[in-house]
């Protein structure tokens, strides 16, 4: 089987994150995205940028019938319809993911409920809290509903994220009330470890699988059981 590149498109910390783990899957090289790259073999494109790049990579699966596999949030992808596989990821913690599934499956059952939904991010976070977005759709509460948090001293006493993950946390927070009775679900990510390793995971399903010529998101994948 011939070497199947993947180039990681963006500058920040999971990109990085991405491109410094020893992820060590056969047949696969991981390399940081160049725009002047010529290849013609079909490839896989991990996009954690701010979007700047989008279009050549959009370009580059298009002429190459490359997979496009978008970890950034709020950005056109999540509503385009393209003719090569595009998996969308509001998140790429298996486990989380599991979750989000499991509440995509059965979230309708509490629409009849009192529902809040809180997320804390670190302080830099700027684009548009996707995994939040995703479980409100599930349960059907509108997105201007969702509380965010980036005060660090919120974040610290108030919801216990470690002082030394202030700056690389995710933490979801659900309660469904009825009356006097409360069930309280919450997640809690702790440095991008989770994430790399979830990339991987992703980046295996896109490489041992074939997936359509169309725009899946990462819970389809989790339904198909390619995670388990």
């Amino acid at each position: 089987m011939s070497t199947k590149k993947a180039f990681v498109v963006g500058s920040g910390k999971l990109a990085n994150a991405i491109l410094e783990a020893d992820y060590s899957i056969p047949n696969v090289e991981i390399l940081p995205w160049q725009p002047s790259i010529t290849t013609s073999s079909p490839s896989i494109i991990i996009h954690a940028g701010s979007g700047r790049e989008l279009q050549d990579c959009l370009d580059f699966c298009a002429r190459t019938d490359s997979v496009f596999i978008e970890l950034s949030t709020g950005l056109e992808t999540e509503k385009l319809e393209t003719a090569f596989p595009l998996v969308i990821c509001p998140n790429t913690s298996i486990l989380l993911l599991k979750t989000l599934h499991m509440l995509q499956q059965f979230g309708h059952n509490f629409k009849d409920y009192e529902i809040s939904i809180m997320e804390s991010h670190q302080s830099s976070k700027l684009t548009e809290p996707g995994t939040a977005y995703h479980i409100a759709n599930s349960l059907h509460v509108a997105h201007e509903r969702v509380i965010s948090i980036r005060d660090a001293k919120t974040q610290a006493y108030k919801i216990n994220i470690p002082v030394a993950y202030l700056e690389k946390h995710a933490y979801h927070q659900i309660v469904i009330k009825d009356k006097n009775d409360e069930i309280k679900i919450e997640t809690k990510v702790l440095g991008h470890d989770s994430y790399s390793n979830g990339v991987k995971k992703i980046l295996e399903a896109c490489v041992n699988n074939k997936l359509a010529n169309r725009r899946h998101t990462v819970l389809d994948l989790v339904a198909m059981g390619y995670f388990n």
